[in-house]
């Protein structure tokens, strides 16, 4: 009966072509091999440097017979490749040893850094934290200090600003795409997430500096019951455009919605084209443009209290970490 040839008796080509038949080696195999060949590497590396297995083992604090038998299973595992030449005085590292050598420092090296950004990770040094605000907290002095130093004390994390509205806000730290959230409070939050009082805002009128109702320092809502009016948009947040509904027939007004807002600078630059007077929260009076000024609008009794919201039972050492820096800027206001 004819031999059939072993694989390490075919030519080159055919060598390629029986190695794409075999089958593939399970990963679980693979990995466990992997593990076999890797827990050799300091023994290797120790004997590469050396240069001599007396001494090799003697830095291990192993019996150099040991050492040998570790030498010698790393070779077998690495399908009989010679990794040392034995010689009288020691041993000599073969060419295929110092490409292992290489190797194994580059990879020993990989899970040293693996070992360091795990920790800088754990300790709340890298990372990334991804903070969600909507407009009223955008114009309070505390959000944009508190993103400039949390950059500054920690450089390696990164930092994702999402501008959303507090209903998004909500829903994106419930589904785990945003970690901090500055939200318009509402009933349910302290049932849900952690929460910080941030402070609270309230409504003002935006009108022209030559507007008659500019000459004085508060204005009631009767006293512009027949001007257009912008408001904020219901389709941003629709329980609020409610209340200001709500608040103004409490006081027997009916509003002259003119347009719907998203925004503040939109009404600024609406009020400063005459279209109407602002309805607006979280105005600043050294934000406003030229020609347009705020005034209170006394007796529109809507507080809108703005909180900082994060997971409940969050172990996040960069949440822990922001929600301090937030604390101590809130305490420094005060």
């Amino acid at each position: 009966m004819a031999r059939t040839a072993s694989v390490a008796e075919l030519p080159a080509r055919d060598k390629v072509r029986a190695a794409s038949l075999m089958p593939a080696v399970p990963r679980e195999v693979a990995t466990l091999r992997t593990l076999r060949i890797a827990k050799h590497f300091p023994f290797f590396l120790a004997v590469a440097e050396e240069q001599n297995l007396h001494r090799a083992a003697e830095r291990l604090n192993i019996a150099q017979s040991a050492l040998s038998r570790r030498i010698a299973d790393l070779e077998r595992e690495l399908g009989g490749v010679e990794l040392f030449e034995r010689q009288a005085r020691g041993v000599a590292i073969t060419r295929v040893g110092q490409v292992l050598a290489q190797d194994v420092r580059r990879i020993l090296m990989s899970i040293e850094d693996a070992r360091r950004n795990v920790r800088l990770i754990a300790d709340g040094d890298r990372g990334t934290l991804r903070v969600a605000f909507s407009e009223a907290m955008l114009r309070r002095p505390v959000l944009p200090v508190v993103l400039r130093e949390f950059r500054a004390l920690y450089p390696s994390v990164e930092l994702r600003a999402f501008p959303l509205t507090s209903d998004a806000q909500r829903s994106r730290l419930l589904a785990d795409e945003v970690d901090v959230a500055f939200v318009i409070d509402e009933a349910g939050d302290a049932d849900q997430f952690e929460r910080l009082a941030v402070g609270q805002d309230r409504f003002q009128l935006v009108l022209p500096e030559d507007h008659p109702l500019a000459a004085k320092p508060s204005v009631q809502l009767h006293e512009i019951a027949g001007e257009a009016l912008l408001w904020p948009a219901r389709h941003i947040s629709p329980r609020l455009f409610d209340r200001m509904m709500g608040a103004f027939d409490a006081r027997g007004v009916s509003p002259n919605i003119a347009v719907e807002v998203a925004a503040v600078d939109i009404a600024y630059e609406l009020v400063g084209a005459r279209i109407g007077l602002g309805v607006v929260t979280a105005a600043r009076s050294d934000r406003t443009p030229p020609g347009v000024v705020l005034r209170e609008l006394s007796d529109l009794d809507i507080v809108l209290p703005i909180s900082m919201l994060w997971p409940k039972g969050s172990n996040s050492p960069l949440i822990a970490r922001f929600t301090e820096l937030v604390r101590h800027l809130l305490n420094d206001e005060h």
